[in-house]
């Protein structure tokens, strides 16, 4: 009999809930026993609790905005507050799931796989003019970071003091290293499987750091590893371990997400999946994040029509197809991606989203030399280069981290807001379309118009 991995809500107020998430996060007995009094009354049903997710309180509810949270984007300590629900990670089996659904005061939501959303082939030629504006396999050349430095036009920004100093980003993903990137914190749990800082240089995540470098060199990291645990429970409790620490001091500034689904199941089988249910509990988190005052940045994804990643048969390629879940919510900064040529990159997802039309927001550049590649810090030969919307993603994150430095009471809106106004256009387009959104990032557009 197949079991699944689900999330279960529990509905029911619940007093200092980051003061009990606090002591779940520091004792595994205690994350049991928090665990074992939320599902007394469901022994019948099979369940099996795990303890890879503490369990996550939930200060909203569905069809609802957080109210509550934006104190949290003061430096000093904020208020603890009353959670609506409680989330546990659970197994059962398949067939109980409806059994489960049909019990007052819990709702049964999915604990679905997620993937990056990283291009990894990297043929490169030279030079190589691509048809109508699009960069398809064999890709063009790489760009260096003084290439992307100048596109993004940070020197004016540099020369009068600002470069991202006093601003930290969340790094969402499988973990950064603490060598080579300024990681000074981020998600711990005793026996976590990865402490912050600890990943290797040839990860996902370092190259994301990397990225966010590069427009912001003087930022510092958190380091958020929750591809240890890749389903949307595992994202769910980092979310929240960055809610504990704005709580306690306004940081991070950001989060940078380059991760996703690809798999996009049957909205008749799956109505509350997280591609189709705008109000699962991990967009529910997402916006009590931004609404603490941290932008949130989400790569648009690799499933563009011309060169879509190997990834995409499991869901939808192309136009209206392709940018969905989390990657599509209004309140979030969605990023498409370019080369340094202003080509669009064929494997970047195309718009409308599912949640929010008018979707990605930006494109930003991809394809860098950064991370990976000769002289880098993750050494490779001349074909390996920072890459995918993951890449671009970050780079939006360190140019907003740039202008946080100058304009730090700025909030999640204004910046969205200022990133799209500022961007340039391509192709002579006006307003919004489906491939670059309203335009390409630049740094100095964006400060010039502030």
């Amino acid at each position: 009999m197949a079991r699944v991995s689900v999330l279960l809500e529990v509905v029911g107020e619940v007093d200092s809930a980051f003061e009990m998430h606090t002591s779940a996060m520091d004792s595994e007995s205690e994350s049991q026993r928090q665990a074992d009094q939320l599902v007394q009354n469901l022994s019948g049903y099979g369940l099996d609790y795990d303890d890879d997710m503490t369990p996550i309180p939930l200060f909203t509810e569905p069809g609802a905005r957080p109210m509550g949270l934006s104190t949290f984007a003061e430096t000093t300590e904020s208020a603890d507050q009353s959670s609506l629900s409680t989330l546990v990670e659970c197994s059962l089996d398949a067939e109980r799931v409806e059994d489960l659904e049909r019990v007052g005061n819990y709702r049964v939501w999915p604990n679905s796989q997620l993937t990056l959303f990283q291009d990894t082939y990297y043929e490169t030629i030279d030079e190589a003019r691509a048809d109508g504006g699009t960069d398809c396999r064999p890709f063009r050349d790489a760009a260096t970071l003084t290439e992307i430095r100048h596109l993004l036009g940070v020197d004016s920004a540099w020369q009068n003091g600002h470069r991202g100093q006093n601003i930290v980003v969340g790094i969402i993903d499988e973990g950064v290293n603490g060598e080579e990137y300024p990681v000074v914190g981020g998600f711990a749990r005793p026996n976590a499987g990865r402490r912050p800082g600890t990943a290797p240089i040839t990860s996902h995540g370092s190259m994301c750091a990397a990225d966010v470098l590069i427009a912001a060199p003087w930022a510092r990291i958190y380091d958020y590893p929750f591809l240890g645990v890749p389903r949307s429970g595992g994202a769910i409790q980092m979310f929240q371990a960055v809610l504990d620490q704005r709580r306690l001091d306004g940081t991070p500034h950001l989060t940078s997400n380059s991760y996703g689904f690809v798999g996009v199941p049957d909205r008749q089988r799956f109505p509350n999946h997280e591609v189709h249910d705008i109000d699962h509990p991990v967009h529910r988190k997402v916006r009590e994040v931004v609404t603490s005052g941290a932008s949130c940045f989400f790569a648009a994804g690799n499933c563009g029509e011309d060169c879509p990643s190997g990834a995409c048969h499991f869901s939808g390629i192309g136009p209206g197809n392709s940018i969905h879940a989390s990657n599509s919510l209004n309140e979030v900064v969605t990023v498409a991606a370019v080369n340094k040529f202003h080509e669009r990159i064929g494997y970047s997802s195309q718009g409308p989203g599912r949640f929010e039309l008018e979707k990605p927001d930006v494109a930003a550049y991809s394809h860098i030399f950064a991370n990976f590649g000769p002289g880098r810090p993750a050494a490779g030969d001349e074909t390996s280069f920072d890459n995918g919307t993951s890449a671009a993603t970050p780079v939006v994150a360190g140019v907003a981290a740039l202008i946080l430095s100058a304009y730090p009471d700025l909030s999640p809106t204004e910046i969205k807001q200022v990133l799209i106004a500022s961007a340039v256009k391509v192709n002579s387009s006006t307003g919004w379309n489906a491939e670059y959104g309203h335009g390409i990032v630049n740094v100095a557009a964006a400060l010039a118009m502030l």
